[in-house]
């Protein structure tokens, strides 16, 4: 029984692993550019002294850039939670990110395909938002990697717990096979 649930635990995080290792990977976010840190008030008084002597005008200030969101193409879609597709032999899993392309929309659900599969999912759970969909991977990603992590954990502490009862049995079997019998004591004639 014991064994069973060990090979039963080795085989399915061996096809966890499988199944991360040949998904699609979601492309990494692109990095946020960010401004010079600000000048101490010594160093901005200093300045403001050496332009207002020099006589020249101060710039306007820039506009706060409004951050607008990144868009997919007409018709490509990224899924925002897990979906599920059943076939005759199992079942085909689409983790969160996954590129999609529209097939049918409806009001309530609509129906996609990720160039192999063709499935319906509810609107709701649809975007086109490209930084979204790179947040929402890279969250269930960071889940996933956290689960094979504990997994591994747990299955490592399985593994030791059953070794040390091994060892525990083998000590106590040896034991009983050195310990010295006692030597049947022999009853006085009388």
């Amino acid at each position: 029984m014991k064994k069973a649930l060990l090979v039963l635990l080795s085989v399915a995080i061996v096809g966890y692993l499988a199944w991360r290792w040949f998904a699609p990977t979601a492309a990494a976010p692109t990095p946020v550019q960010r401004s010079n840190p600000k000048p101490t008030a010594a160093a901005r008084s200093t300045r403001t002294k050496q332009v207002a002597q020099q006589g020249v005008a101060k710039p306007a200030p820039a506009r706060p850039v409004t951050s607008q969101p990144r868009l997919a193409p007409e018709g490509t879609f990224f899924l925002l939670q897990r979906a599920s597709l059943p076939i005759d032999s199992g079942v085909i899993g689409f983790a969160p990110g996954t590129k999609v392309t529209m097939v049918e929309q409806g009001d309530s659900a609509s129906t996609v395909t990720d160039g192999q599969y063709q499935f319906t999912v509810q609107s709701s759970q649809l975007t086109n938002d490209l930084d979204l969909a790179a947040s929402v991977a890279k969250a269930d990603y960071t889940t996933q990697a956290q689960i094979t992590e504990l997994t591994a954990k747990w299955a490592q502490e399985y593994s030791q717990q059953q070794r040390d009862a091994f060892i525990a049995s083998e000590k106590g079997k040896a034991q009983k096979k050195t310990r010295p019998r006692a030597t049947p004591r022999a009853t006085p004639k009388h």
